[in-house]
């Protein structure tokens, strides 16, 4: 049979038809490709930079009923930080005795609280066992724990098997690929040429061999570079965790001791309570109307200052003191009234005096009628002067009681009458809280109460009394503050929780212990590792203005974060 696929025949022909083929099959070699500096196979990810190294100090954890132990290894020094166990406060008052490999050291306390031990010696690399023993006063505690250090690793490879082995078990370097699939080209071509075509097989059996071993290969990259989906795994890669605050994996925060005592974290065993639920009411803050006075004149007149000044809002005054002077001033029909009587008086005192003159003069008239006379003149007298006198004489503004000005409306010159509010005094050491209740609630079941205000501590409230008429369309109820806070002025506005109702019993804890998720959650953080906290949902209901009730998420005995959860709940 004719052969239609080889029209050429001899020798020649044939070491052409197996250069053709071999150089067919080698084509995946030219598919190797190389990547220089600033290139990648991947999609569109550059690996010019390398990435940042990120490595966790080498740590040793010992726990105990009383303390928390974490000690952490930098630069030859392993720095120990010691807290309670209860509420994660530190201990800086403490002998520390550290033994490691069998020898035994002593801290060194340092001011920021913490405890130092030069290691350099001490340290073997690999697993190394270490005892605490720690002294507070009469307290004698012992810890144990394992500090892990990194082995160092060989730059030094064996050879013989070894060698072989490696070279057998990785992929051949592109540069040796084409080289060795050129060294195929031209033996397939002489095998061809020295021997029967039937060789052809064997050849294009090796050359195809060769071509998928290189093809499987992948495309060797330059410094910096690499063939995946944007991941690097070169020495530049991260190699093991953060010093750094941190979020884990499974929502948990790892937290390092010295972050701890940086924004100063507290914890707190929780346990079942009871307690009754708080309601909360809209109030302000009132003025104690046992405590507060006003002055105001009793005569028509203009201001006049004391010492050429009045008193002024928040000016402290005693009782009695002198705010100012009112000079009265008459109107007409007063004036003509004063002047009519002033001149009757004195009138009335010119009979008077020629009346006593002319008793005097003759002998005939008794002594009783010169007596009475006399008297009668000296009562026009002094009615002439106390008139004069009224005229002439300011009225006094007098304090009545100890106290604060929180309102003075006195000006130089000023004409007031009598209804006019001059001064308003309040006693500072008492005030009251008005609360309105829109609902219908039991006053004689009120119990404890409390104030709060925005940046004010909460204070302690004491029930008075509740008014049985409504006011805007609420209960009005008044409480004393037993305590005089800062914050608390008159006038603010500010939020009443007093306890109402039915007791419940549940786990009580800080207000500030609960925070909210991203997720919309609401939280709080369980201790469950010296350095990690761990977030779990949790539902409550407020009990007054510091506490609240968790009624779902947290079992009696866990340990909670109750100081600084807020800025756990913000680390990433």
């Amino acid at each position: 049979m004719p052969r239609t696929a080889w029209p050429i025949l001899g020798p020649k022909a044939h070491a052409l038809r197996i250069l053709v083929t071999s150089l067919m099959l080698s084509m995946p070699i030219g598919t190797a490709s190389f990547a220089g500096p600033g290139h990648s196979g991947d999609e569109g990810h550059s690996h010019d930079a390398p990435a940042a190294k990120s490595s966790q100090s080498p740590r040793v954890v010992a726990t105990s009923e009383a303390y928390q132990l974490v000690g952490i290894l930098k630069a030859n020094q392993l720095t120990i930080h010691l807290d309670r166990e209860k509420d994660n406060a530190p201990v800086t008052a403490a002998t520390i005795e550290v033994s490691i490999n069998d020898k035994t050291v002593t801290a060194e306390p340092k001011a920021d609280g913490t405890y130092a031990v030069l290691v350099e010696s001490l340290i073997q690399p690999g697993e190394n066992v270490l005892e605490f023993s720690i002294k507070e006063g009469e307290t004698f505690d012992l810890l144990g724990g394992t500090l892990a250090t990194p082995v160092a690793r060989s730059e030094h490879r064996s050879h013989g098997i070894a060698s072989l082995s490696s070279w057998l078990t990785h992929p051949m370097p592109a540069g040796w690929a084409i080289l060795a699939s050129g060294v195929m080209l031209i033996a397939g071509v002489l095998v061809g040429g020295l021997f029967s075509r039937h060789a052809t097989l064997g050849v294009m059996a090796l050359a195809t061999a060769l071509s998928i071993t290189i093809a499987a290969d992948p495309a060797r990259a330059g410094p910096g570079h690499s063939g995946d989906e944007g991941h690097s795994h070169g020495p530049e890669a991260s190699e093991g965790a953060s010093d750094s605050p941190r979020r884990l994996s499974d929502g948990s925060v790892f937290l390092p001791k010295p972050t701890q005592r940086l924004i100063e974290v507290r914890t707190q065993y929780v346990t079942p309570e009871t307690v009754r639920r708080a309601i909360r009411l809209p109030g302000r803050v009132i003025a104690n109307p046992h405590r507060i006075a006003i002055v105001q004149s009793i005569v028509d007149g203009r201001m006049a200052p004391v010492n050429g000044r009045f008193a002024h809002v928040g000016q402290h005054v005693r009782s009695g003191e002198v705010l100012g002077y009112v000079k009265p001033v008459l109107a007409e029909i007063d004036r003509s009234d004063f002047e009519q009587t002033a001149g009757r008086l004195d009138q009335e005192i010119a009979l008077a005096e020629n009346r006593v003159s002319q008793f005097k003069r003759f002998a005939t008239f008794p002594a009783e009628r010169i007596r009475t006379a006399e008297i009668e003149l000296e009562n026009l007298v002094r009615r002439r002067a106390t008139l004069a006198e009224r005229k002439a004489v300011n009225e006094p503004l007098i304090a009545p009681i100890d106290g604060v000005i929180i309102a003075a409306q006195a000006a130089i010159g000023q004409v007031v009458s009598p209804k006019d509010v001059l001064f308003q005094i309040v006693e500072p050491r008492v005030y009251w809280i008005e609360a309105l209740a829109h609902e219908s609630i039991d006053i004689s079941k009120l119990g404890a109460a409390q104030a709060m205000a925005h940046d004010a501590e909460p204070a302690e409230l004491k029930f008075v009394a509740s008014s049985p008429a409504l006011t805007q369309h609420a209960t009005s109820i008044k409480f004393e503050l037993t305590s005089n806070r800062a914050g608390f002025d008159i006038g603010r506005q500010v939020t009443v929780l007093v306890e109402s109702g039915k007791e419940m019993t549940g786990i009580v804890v800080p207000r500030a212990a609960v925070v909210q998720a991203p997720n919309g959650q609401y939280v709080v953080f369980r201790h469950v590792e010296p350095e990690r906290f761990d977030p779990k949902p949790v539902r409550f209901v407020e009990v007054d203005g510091s506490r609240v009730l968790l009624t779902a998420g947290v079992e009696p005995g866990e340990k909670i974060a109750v100081q600084s959860a807020t800025l756990i709940n913000q680390i990433r």
